[in-house]
């Protein structure tokens, strides 16, 4: 009972904090970047990493095995695994642009989580035999890691491509307007 209401904290937590993280990030957008916002919202991913890295370690005690058994495990595990991606340029060299892909998708994966999946889902279950093995950790663990990284990659590309056609589009307006005058 304990441990199921110490993940319930833990994943709201993590989720306020990364609504506020989000909300940040859009301050910064529409008005102008506050050095002091943006160093708040890294510190509010490391939070949220920290608050689902217990959220997950709670679960692997409570369950006895990797929390990985079920769509709801997985797509915590998936957030858990976006905020690793965002915090490995952070720690690089403090300035990190990524958060503006890694901190949505967390936010939508946790959120689907936690308020899209029914709540039977969220109950730890014993795992079924095909799962009762070393392989689970290792495999699923690093395919979801790498899920992640192909989500980043993605909408990274889209994000160039539909900067890049603003930029073409601007430059050909720009270019009617001066022939015009």
């Amino acid at each position: 009972m304990i441990f199921a209401t110490l993940e319930h904290i833990l994943t709201h937590i993590s989720f306020s904090i990364i609504s506020i993280v989000i909300l940040i990030h859009l301050m910064n957008l529409l008005v102008y970047e506050i050095e002091g916002l943006h160093n708040s919202s890294e510190k509010g991913m490391i939070a949220t990493f920290f608050s689902i890295t217990g959220f997950l370690v709670i679960r692997w005690i409570s369950s006895g095995h990797f929390p990985l058994s079920n769509l709801y495990e997985s797509l915590i595990f998936l957030s858990w695994s976006l905020s690793i991606i965002h915090m490995i340029p952070y720690l690089g060299n403090h300035k990190n642009d990524l958060s503006a892909i890694t901190a949505p998708s967390a936010i939508f994966t946790q959120g689907f989580a936690t308020s899209g999946l029914s709540t039977e889902m969220h109950q730890p279950a014993i795992l079924v035999p095909a799962l009762q093995s070393q392989w689970l950790m290792m495999h699923v663990s690093m395919m979801l890691l790498s899920y992640a990284a192909l989500l980043c990659g993605s909408l990274l590309s889209v994000a160039l491509i539909v900067i890049t056609f603003q930029k073409r589009l601007l430059s050909s307006h720009f270019k009617i307007f001066t022939n015009i005058n």
